[in-house]
């Protein structure tokens, strides 16, 4: 039997200016910003090579937004997800685009929409931000946020790792070739309530050359260091990212 969820189709950023967040995301991951409607309102779009970046434009505070994710069968999906307690908000859903209710997803702005079966018009410089590599979610009960992600809505657990070192505890779910993270602090526990979104994880097949071409586009880049995971190196760019904690990751 299929999964529900074939992949993440998009990561929407809210921001409070859409002109200078589209230059910024642009020099970010050396892609060209397309503007497009999005659900009645104007937004730019980023393809990248395994998801795709959307900008919204907001008042209210700038970040994650939402995480769309690719469905094969929404038809299915929309006779599914009641049956397993998600509920979908009918004023902002249709045949191709499901949009779940937060109050069943322990607070995140999640949505299904029909899987694009015409495939990526991606291309990317050796330096450019390829794809993405970690989507992350902040937890304050890691199991209830696993029965969300892993039962309910049928992304593949990898790995539910505890480390002291970090202060955290990290569960995986793998989406198409990217991942799901969820980050449980542990000395300074989150209300155990609802969730909400952290950071992205950008991948890169040379960090050495993201480094340098992104700081002489003017960002705040830290300097490359050893990754968690072993054969990883990373950066963190500290600045116009519009409200997102970034990480750029790359491989040894």
């Amino acid at each position: 039997m299929s999964r529900m969820i074939s992949e993440l189709d998009a990561v929407v950023i809210a921001v409070h200016s859409l002109a200078e967040a589209a230059d910024d995301y642009a020099s970010l991951l050396g892609q060209p910003a397309r503007e497009e409607e999005f659900r009645g309102i104007t937004s730019v779009r980023f393809q990248l090579a395994n998801t795709a970046v959307r900008l919204v434009e907001t008042d209210e505070r700038q970040g994650l937004k939402q995480l769309i994710f690719a469905c094969p069968d929404t038809a299915s999906a929309q006779q599914r997800l009641p049956k397993v307690g998600l509920e979908f908000v009918e004023a902002q859903s249709d045949d191709r685009f499901l949009s779940l209710q937060p109050e069943t997803t322990r607070g995140l702005n999640l949505a299904l929409t029909e899987q694009d079966t015409a495939g990526l018009d991606y291309s990317a410089s050796e330096s450019a931000i390829e794809g993405l590599d970690h989507a992350v979610i902040a937890s304050g009960d890691g199991d209830l946020t696993s029965a969300l992600l892993s039962a309910r809505l049928q992304l593949d657990m990898r790995l539910d790792l505890t480390n002291p070192d970090w202060d955290a505890r990290l569960l995986f779910f793998r989406c198409g070739d990217l991942i799901v993270e969820v980050y449980q602090p542990i000395a300074k526990p989150l209300s155990p309530e609802q969730d909400r979104f952290f950071g992205l994880s950008w991948r890169s097949a040379n960090i050495d050359a993201t480094n340098a071409e992104l700081r002489a586009r003017g960002f705040d880049v830290s300097d490359v260091r050893a990754g968690r995971r072993a054969g990883t190196r990373v950066c963190t760019v500290r600045d116009r990212t519009h409200g997102v904690p970034t990480l750029i990751l790359g491989r040894d």
